[in-house]
């Protein structure tokens, strides 16, 4: 237990519901009877009258059975010795966000009328614990101990919950309800309120329309990101219509009988501002937005789960960062344990309604055929290629803005540097900037110049090797004649 309950007030039993132990009946006097005991010592009086009283005493102090623990005893006289559990759990944070939903659900029917737990015998104060939300808000939960609930309306109702961690995290919930009688909340039968707080929680609850992690941390939609991106118009209104456009026609499509769930593939060489793309689309999204990477992937039904989440959250826009790496590898390559788990939950027993599923890879080529290749899971390929000259142009002057310059950094000098750059992703183009203002700093500039930039650039070039020699970048598939439409 920790220190802050350490100088709680203890209850008995007896002290917290001002109960009185029966006193036993007075047994009828014994006769004194006095013996005398010839010893080598000398002669003993001793009196049977007291020694038949002390052995009582000291029975007295034995216990006679086993005895009910005290949390049941409390339970019992909340809501009688008959009764109810109905018990469930969830991983991590997923739970306490459970937890938090229990109390919104219940709050405008229901009154905690106790609140405590129980630690080694003795009534303690209950451990309430903090979470981050969005807008790094934090929200109090109660993480370990003991409720009593009251309907504010219909007294009778009454029911209990314990709330418990599990030695590997897991936060569970336990509903316990009178066997005697039917407890209402919201009109539906008690016994099965964890069901209903969880179905709700799916509805209308904290992750609903949030764009979050594999590992629910939250995400902050930003607005701003449209100036970061150096855009290829084409890959732009591809995107637009496939996955922005797509969300508002998915209801409709539900009505219909028609699949309203499809996936795609951004594919490109590193550093082209894939992972920026899919944040972008994230922005201008209206739905949940659940984001998936390979290091968050820990092992078999991570990505079952996931699956899982997006279709009892959808409309859901599902972002797989680095799908190869992710489980997605082509078999004739090597065998990957997740793969099996991608095949099946994307197009599986159980359809992905409400579903849209968006891959980046810098390998396309990499993915197993029965993905990449396969209406229903991905039926279509996006390139993003590398950044021609006014991409490269807006990608200078935009990092540039940010910096103090020198005048002699022109329109002319950003337009030489775009034409100079021709190769280089936009990962690139910022490590130019960069390596500028470094070069500033140590001829002791306030300010950065043109011949920071130049002396940066050629150092650039020389580290990157090839990179100025421009290759051109297409997934197999496209070769292949596969049955998708390559952008």
């Amino acid at each position: 237990m920790s220190d802050e309950f350490a100088d709680e007030e203890e209850y008995t039993m007896e002290g917290h519901y001002g109960e009185q132990l029966e006193k036993e009946p007075e047994a009828e006097q014994m006769a004194s009877m006095v013996m005398e005991i010839q010893t080598p010592m000398g002669p003993i009086s001793v009196d049977m009258k007291q020694y038949d009283d002390i052995k009582k005493a000291v029975a007295s102090t034995y216990k006679t059975g086993p005895q009910m623990p005290l949390a049941e005893q409390l339970m019992n006289n909340f809501i009688g010795a008959k009764h109810k559990r109905d018990s469930r759990y969830w991983s991590g944070k997923l739970g306490i966000f459970m937890k938090l939903h229990f109390d919104t659900y219940l709050e405008e029917e229901f009154k905690v009328t106790e609140e405590f737990m129980i630690d080694q015998g003795k009534i303690r104060a209950p451990m309430y614990e903090t979470i981050e939300v969005q807008e790094e808000n934090r929200l109090r939960y109660l993480a370990i101990g003991t409720r009593f609930y009251q309907s504010k309306t219909n007294p009778e109702f009454q029911f209990i919950t314990v709330s418990t961690v599990d030695h590997d995290g897991d936060h569970r919930l336990s509903v316990y309800t009178p066997s005697e009688k039917t407890v209402l909340v919201n009109g539906k039968d008690a016994d099965d309120l964890i069901a209903q707080v969880e179905s709700n929680f799916y509805e209308c609850g904290i992750l609903k329309g949030e764009f979050f992690d594999l590992r629910y941390n939250f995400i902050a939609r930003d607005k701003s990101i449209d100036e970061l991106i150096a855009w290829d118009e084409d890959v732009k209104e591809a995107l637009w219509k496939d996955i922005i456009g797509f969300q508002k026609a998915m209801p409709k499509l539900r009505e219909s009988g028609v699949p309203n769930s499809r996936g795609l593939i951004l594919a490109g060489p590193p550093g082209t501002g894939k992972t920026m793309i899919a944040k972008w689309l994230a922005a201008h999204s209206d739905i949940t937005c659940i984001l998936i990477s390979a290091e968050m992937i820990t092992g078999r039904n991570d990505i079952k789960s996931c699956f899982q989440m997006a279709r009892k959250l959808s409309p859901t826009l599902l972002i797989i960062e680095d799908i190869d790496t992710a489980g997605a590898l082509d078999r004739r390559a090597s065998d990957h344990p997740l793969l099996g788990e991608f095949l099946q939950s994307m197009d599986g027993i159980v359809p992905n309604h409400g579903v849209i599923t968006l891959a980046t890879t810098n390998h396309s080529n990499k993915i197993d055929p029965a993905i990449a290749d396969r209406p229903g899971r991905f039926d279509r390929i996006v390139e993003v290629g590398l950044p021609g000259k006014e991409q490269r142009f807006h990608i200078f002057h935009h990092l540039l803005q940010k910096l103090d310059i020198s005048r002699n950094v022109t329109l002319e000098v950003k337009e030489k540097l775009a034409k100079s750059t021709e190769g280089l992703t936009g990962a690139w183009i910022r490590a130019v900037v960069q390596d500028s203002l470094i070069l500033a700093l140590m001829d002791e500039k306030k300010k950065i110049g043109k011949e920071h930039l130049f002396a940066s650039l050629k150092d650039v070039m020389e580290r990157r090797g090839m990179a100025y020699r421009v290759a051109p970048y297409a997934p197999p598939q496209a070769k292949a004649k596969a049955d998708v439409y390559v952008q």
